[in-house]
């Protein structure tokens, strides 16, 4: 319960043999509370408070509602061994399988047997209790708001698609060049390969026609050989030497002929390389993006170590993320070690540093007009109950004047606010039904820091009335002057408030 909206109440169990049930004190919760329905225990006997610790005794709870739900038998958390203080936070389930039910709970408690005697044996049960689970208002809403809602609901999911259809859209666009990049390279890597494929082709080609002349003039040498002399072998030798120049020539030609395609290609790539990247460069210049960087590379902001000189702090005029330690010049209840902003605006001209300590819930600020000032708070702890409503006892009644529109009286009901290390305490009352010296009700123990005395409104002919406001809770009333007149009609009201 960080958030401090847990709903608290409180019984108080004694370990005696009577079977009546604790009255009905009016408690009460709602089937979507979650977390924050809880229940307290002050378990005691005739001699005090139980001391209760987990070593030695454990302490359980079982709750029945009367539509026949039932929860699982719960062991309570103890809350102060001191003082026999349990708690237990009701299941949001059970809650919602109660719905518009009374719950009765009971408690047991047993002593923990650790030699396993049976004659060290020792439970304890102690008398039942009530409460009420009710239906919260918002599920009565109607079917019209709710096709509102839905319809609220449905427009914007509406406008989110577009969104996403704009951004695909702009993805989109660099895909493009991408994919264009891409088809370029690939038709670059066919071209290349169809002119080696055609080069060798061409080489083929060549040296079949070189074979075919060198075994047709093999052929004609041979029948020239066996019909002519020794100078008819000579001319032989002269056309296979020129067969050969003729297979050379042929070679080289076939080479030449590659290595010009080979850097045609080449310079057509490059010129395509250079056209294309210097698109996607013009492309991406055109683009309204943010070029600064703020972080490292990998998201982690840099680290500063400003060794509490306020000169280096004074030079941070480079927006960004920063992690600064031996901070200079905070106020003495900050940490020196912390995260730093800092925001500037064109012609770097520094603005303002905002400063959170690492450990601490705090932020510091300063900022630069013709010279710096000095660290300044502008955030501190604040909390607030809001009104939490409080159940009268002993046949006292709650709630009951200056109910009319007119009137539009307040409930019995308390509040604590914090700010900082300022707590302010109040206090509502509004009942009748009293009698002298009569406690009316019990509000959580330690409320009051001090115990309080006030002196609250009665009827015209009543005077003098009195709230004690004890440290323990207690809510007690008295009344000085007419005290043989007062009737279970008269009543108290009053607001009060002090600070801690």
């Amino acid at each position: 319960m960080t958030n401090g909206i847990d709903k608290k109440a409180l019984f108080k169990l004694k370990a005696e043999p009577y079977l009546k049930p604790i009255s009905d004190l009016g408690v009460g919760f709602y089937n979507l509370d979650e977390n924050t329905a809880i229940l307290r225990f002050q378990l005691s006997n005739t001699k005090g408070p139980l001391l209760i610790h987990k070593n030695n005794l454990t302490a359980y709870a079982y709750f029945e509602s009367s539509n026949g739900s039932v929860s699982d038998v719960i062991e309570l958390e103890v809350e102060d061994s001191n003082k026999g203080l349990v708690t237990i936070t009701l299941d949001k389930d059970f809650l919602q399988a109660s719905t518009s039910t009374k719950v009765r709970g009971q408690v047991y408690i047993g002593v923990n047997n650790v030699d396993n005697k049976p004659e060290y044996n020792e439970v304890a049960v102690f008398r039942e209790f009530n409460f009420e689970v009710k239906d919260a208002l918002i599920n009565k809403i109607s079917s019209f708001t709710k096709m509102e809602y839905i319809r609220m609901f449905d427009q914007l999911k509406t406008r989110i698609k577009q969104r996403v259809l704009d951004i695909e859209k702009a993805i989109a666009n660099g895909e493009d060049y991408v994919a264009e990049m891409k088809s370029v390279l690939q038709k670059g890597i066919e071209t290349l390969n169809q002119i080696v494929s055609d080069g060798k082709q061409d080489i083929q080609s060549y040296i079949e026609q070189a074979k075919e002349a060198i075994d047709t003039t093999q052929t004609d040498s041979i029948n020239t050989i066996e019909k002519l002399s020794q100078d008819t072998k000579d001319s032989v030798k002269e056309k296979a030497d020129k067969a050969v120049e003729s297979i050379e020539t042929t070679s080289n030609t076939a080479t030449e002929h590659v290595d010009d395609k080979l850097s045609a290609f080449n310079q057509a790539v490059e010129d395509n390389d250079l056209i294309t990247n210097e698109a996607l460069s013009e492309h991406l210049d055109g683009l309204d993006w943010q070029k600064y960087k703020l972080t490292n590379d990998d998201g982690t902001i840099k680290i500063v170590n400003l060794e509490s000189d306020i000169e280096k702090l004074n030079a941070m005029v480079e927006t960004g993320f920063f992690y600064t330690t031996n901070t200079p010049g905070l106020p003495s209840d900050v940490s020196s070690a912390g995260f730093l902003k800092v925001y500037t605006r064109k012609g770097n001209s520094p603005i303002k540093h905002v400063y959170h300590p690492y450990s601490q819930n705090k932020i510091v600020v300063r900022h630069y007009y013709n010279k710096w000032s000095e660290w300044e708070k502008v955030s501190q702890t604040y909390s607030d109950t809001g009104w939490v409503p409080y159940n009268t006892i002993n046949g006292v009644e709650k709630d009951a004047m200056f109910k009319s529109d007119d009137d539009n009286g307040f409930d019995c009901a308390y509040r604590i606010i914090k700010r900082g290390d300022i707590t302010t305490r109040k206090l509502r009352v509004n009942a009748r039904n009293l009698t002298q010296g009569v406690t009316f009700a019990e509000l959580p123990s330690g409320f009051a820091k001090h115990f309080q005395k006030f002196v609250v409104a009665t009827p015209r002919n009543r005077n003098s009335g009195i709230i004690d406001v004890n440290t323990n809770g207690e809510l007690k009333f008295n009344f000085y002057y007419n005290t043989t007149d007062w009737t279970d009609t008269d009543y108290i009201y009053g607001e009060f408030t002090w600070h801690d």
